[in-house]
């Protein structure tokens, strides 16, 4: 009987983690696969060290510390607590107020415009997210149909 409630709840376990993985971008992705792969890394690496094998635990402890290195927990907890993600709605009349353009304007016209706004108020040079991605919205929008 045991068994049969740890076989339910595993399949709870797994449905919610597939559901999760389902969900996700491939940059929270990538940074979730690099952490639980280092982590057994570091696991295996550590008890193949207790038991002796210390040409095995070497390259598999550095192995799993490259693979866990700072940069990858940080990617990892700005995927889920950075503010920036904007969710832009936008139709063709409000792309063409914001890029400048008349409503016949060309591909080459399109890009233009968005180049030279996109240089003045890009965030690596002081400018706003939200600005940045309503620009890259509304080109977005506008190269969809051409």
């Amino acid at each position: 009987m045991i068994f049969l409630f740890y076989g339910i709840i595993s399949l709870i376990i797994i449905f919610l983690i597939v559901k999760y993985l389902a969900n996700i971008n491939s940059t929270k992705l990538q940074s979730l696969i690099k952490i639980i792969l280092g982590g057994i890394l570091l696991i295996v690496s550590l008890v193949l060290l207790f038991r002796g094998l210390y040409y095995f635990s070497g390259p598999l402890l550095v192995l799993s510390l490259w693979l866990t290195r700072l940069k990858t927990f940080y990617d990892f907890y700005n995927s889920f607590f950075k503010k920036n993600n904007y969710k832009i709605l936008m139709d063709k009349n409000e792309a063409f107020e914001i890029l400048g353009l008349d409503f016949n304007a060309s591909r080459d016209d399109i890009i233009t415009a968005h180049k030279k706004l996109i240089e003045k108020n890009h965030p690596d040079k002081g400018g706003s997210d939200y600005l940045s991605a309503k620009i890259n919205k509304a080109r977005d929008v506008l190269l969809k149909n051409k």
